[in-house]
């Protein structure tokens, strides 16, 4: 990609406190990257467009750091108090009650299953090449994906998806990535 994508004026932070966030953490930022957005890992101290972290209990954040996305699930251990500032949530769609008491508008859901989720999959098919293809839905845009298997896992590839369309990163960008 050689245009640059729309940056923020203040760092959005997004906090990932679920299952494997390290590794959630570090698709989200190289796919944010790779879209021409600046982002770094649990650094507080870099100008940029987007800050990942699975600290829940966080120092005290920089003037200007926008607390704008909380990536939750089952496993997180994750507290209403953890959560307060966040402006959106990103959950399963089974889960979506549990922080924010089903306030839709600031809940982002995903789920394979469950097509009443705001982001969802389909058509799922392993390919005999060693990827799997399958159509991400989010607001009646469909976009298809193919994944390398040896790299990565749908669920995580939805979940990613589901905090890009919170935080206004066009989808279309961020599927890209898996094409090269």
């Amino acid at each position: 990609m050689t245009n640059r994508i729309k940056t923020v004026r203040s760092p959005r932070l997004i906090l990932i406190c679920c299952k494997n966030a390290e590794r959630l953490i570090q698709i989200v930022s190289d796919i944010l990257n790779y879209c021409k957005y600046n982002t770094c890992i649990e650094d507080f101290s870099k100008n940029t467009d987007f800050i990942l972290t699975s600290k829940s209990s966080l120092p005290q954040l920089p003037q200007g750091v926008v607390k704008h996305t909380v990536v939750f699930d089952e496993y997180s251990g994750i507290k209403r108090a953890d959560v307060e500032g966040y402006k959106n949530g990103v959950t399963s769609y089974e889960n979506a009650d549990r922080l924010f008491g089903g306030d839709e508008g600031i809940v982002t859901t995903y789920s394979r299953d469950n097509y009443s989720a705001d982001v969802t999959c389909r058509n799922i098919s392993k390919n005999g090449d060693g990827t799997t293809s399958f159509d991400i839905i989010n607001d009646g845009i469909l976009l298809r994906v193919q994944i390398d298997d040896s790299k990565y896992m749908v669920d995580e590839v939805l979940r990613c998806m589901a905090v890009f369309a919170a935080t206004g990163v066009p989808l279309a960008a961020a599927v890209e990535y898996f094409k090269d």
